[in-house]
């Protein structure tokens, strides 16, 4: 596969200056391909792929939404495809359209349009708003396949008239042989919680597929969708950011995945959830009696797929609960996936607040310290740093009880306990309950980056954003870091950027650090007689969890001290263990 790479601004045209009014075309939105250019490549909407599509359906509308990182729900109801590739296919759950066409009753459908094939194909755009609930499903993150969807989305989506949405549901729920297709709970709470939605059990959770739309009216519905969402999207300063930065993005191919799964799995590496990387290996997951505190290849290359297959996605601002957010491909993405993503044509650096969340909150509920760590929390604590990373995920958007079982409790109860009871306070008193907290967190957050990003835009540098991270072009790295640090500061947030790139110097550096070897535990033995090398064999009994190893390793390297890395076998335990090298 030739490997060269192209700019894409010398071969499509994209106009950022692009202005929205009721004479806009779908054309105008697509840009112009120079004739001249001959290219390998496949163009995913400004984003150049390095591999050519295979023999397959093209997955349409990606809207993996809810629920990200931060236990913390979005009321955003659908993600769309940026400069979609095919501009009447969709993705469904399967077996509705099936379903829908031979049992829903026709008086029903003709209600909904007086043409039942456009009353079907309402039906389907629909559903395709519950896609997410098969990977939410999947993993973990919403077990019973519940979907929150705003009566106003529905209606301006749905909109060949007012009621039009109603009818369709009325239509999904009619009791059939097998049940219902559609379920709703019924029970808004306003300024809280909308109406939310799932599949039924035949449905639910049993895959997507493709669908090609043919009426006209159902094509049209879907496209003015395509450009409200584009529309709103520019005028939002993060997502503009986004659409800018697109242009430079290179995407792994499916092959490029799955290598770095084998390399990452053999590495024993392990996800911010604490879940550890797995191949299905054609099995189903209760094959695995732990498959609930693993993470499966198969269903990232599924979810990174659905994420670009038929284009990005354009980049949608979250509701009040998620505080602004903005979530596209990237932020869906899974994270050793976008790791792999070149920024014109390099591997990108990112750089991210130092334990953001927490330092947000002493500044916002009137706590003292300064520059909180997670390792002050983890050598106070005496716990595992990636466990105090992981509760901070949703310590505060915790019930109070549930606060005070969390391991980071007695941390904050006994150095913050003014900044602990003004939360506890606040929990009990807002009508947003204990979520309050995280709310707040995040339009803070959302703040901050959106000032960051608009500092950077003004000297011509865009990023991508993954919430309170960003990743761009190497060349940007310091003025990114002081960027961050300068506007971090101006919001009285006393806290740090840092960069990716400081802590991955090299591969046995970044292998060392994820292996955490315990120097006092190793013992030398003699390897095999074939290999007339001698080796060292740890036991990963005798780990030491601390980040401590880390950072006497980058003094050193910062020093300009030569480390000697030599072969080991990681010992995990009877026929299980790994190579590598450590210092």
């Amino acid at each position: 596969m030739q490997k060269q790479q192209f700019l894409l601004s010398n071969i499509y045209h994209f106009d950022n200056n692009l202005q929205f009014d009721d004479n806009y075309t779908y054309k105008s939105l697509l840009g112009k391909f120079e004739p001249s250019h001959q290219s390998t490549y496949l163009f995913n909407n400004d984003v150049l792929k390095r591999a050519l599509p295979k023999e397959k359906e093209i997955l349409d509308i990606p809207r993996v939404t809810d629920y990200n990182d931060d236990n913390v729900s979005s009321d955003i109801s659908a993600q769309l495809a940026l400069f979609v590739i095919n501009n009447n296919k969709i993705k469904i759950p399967s077996k509705v359209e099936h379903v829908i066409r031979k049992y829903v009753s026709r008086p029903l459908l003709k209600d909904i349009h007086k043409d039942v094939e456009v009353a079907i194909e309402l039906c389907l755009l629909f559903c395709s708003q519950l896609n997410s609930t098969y990977f939410n499903i999947k993993n973990g993150s919403q077990p019973d396949g519940w979907k929150s969807l705003r009566a106003e989305y529905l209606r301006d989506f749905l909109s060949l008239s007012p009621m039009t949405y109603k009818k369709v549901i009325r239509a999904l729920e009619e009791p059939l042989k097998r049940g219902a297709i559609l379920e709703c709970d019924y029970k808004p709470i306003k300024g809280q919680k909308n109406h939310f939605y799932r599949l039924t059990e035949p449905y639910v959770g049993k895959g997507i597929e493709s669908c090609d739309l043919k009426t006209r009216e159902a094509i049209s519905l879907l496209n003015k969708h395509y450009y409200r969402v584009l529309s709103e999207a520019k005028k939002n300063p993060i997502c503009d950011n986004l659409i800018r930065f697109y242009q430079d993005i290179t995407l792994p191919s499916i092959d490029e995945i799955k290598k770095e799964a084998e390399r990452l799995i053999a590495l024993g590496y392990v996800t911010k959830k604490g879940k550890k990387l797995r191949k299905l290996n054609g099995h189903a997951r209760t094959y695995y009696k732990n498959h609930k505190e693993l993470s499966f290849v198969d269903d990232a290359i599924e979810i990174f797929e659905y994420l670009t297959d038929n284009g990005l996605l354009i980049p949608t601002v979250g509701g009040e609960a998620s505080g602004g957010r903005v979530v596209d491909s990237f932020t869906l993405m899974p994270s050793w996936i976008r790791n792999l993503v070149l920024v014109n044509g390099n591997i990108h650096v990112e750089s991210d607040y130092s334990c953001l969340h927490p330092n947000i909150a002493i500044t916002l509920y009137n706590g003292s310290t300064s520059n909180l760590t997670h390792d002050d929390l983890g050598s106070e604590l005496t716990i595992d740093v990636k466990t105090v990373k992981k509760e901070h995920l949703s310590f505060f958007n915790k019930e109070v009880w549930q606060m005070k079982q969390s391991p980071l409790y007695p941390y904050y109860q006994q150095n913050e306990p003014r900044m602990l009871q003004n939360v506890i306070t606040e929990k009990y008193e807002t009508q947003y309950k204990h979520k309050i907290t995280s709310r707040r967190l995040f339009v803070k957050e959302v703040e901050v980056m959106t000032a960051v990003i608009q500092e950077l835009n003004k000297e011509g540098i865009y990023v991508g954003y993954v919430y309170d991270a960003l990743f761009f072009y190497p060349k940007h790295a310091t003025r990114v870091k002081k960027v961050m640090d300068t506007v971090i500061q101006q919001y009285g947030i006393k806290t740090v950027a840092k960069l990716s790139n400081e802590e991955k110097q090299n591969l046995d550096i970044e292998a060392l650090t994820q292996a955490k070897v315990d120097l006092k535990a190793i013992k030398k033995t003699q390897g095999p007689a074939e290999e007339k090398i001698s080796v060292l064999e740890v036991d990963t009994n005798n780990l030491n969890f601390s980040d401590r190893i880390k950072s006497i390793l980058r003094e050193k390297i910062n020093s300009g001290e030569e480390l000697d890395f030599v072969d080991a076998t990681i010992v995990f335990g009877k026929n299980d263990t790994m190579k590598d090298k450590v210092y």
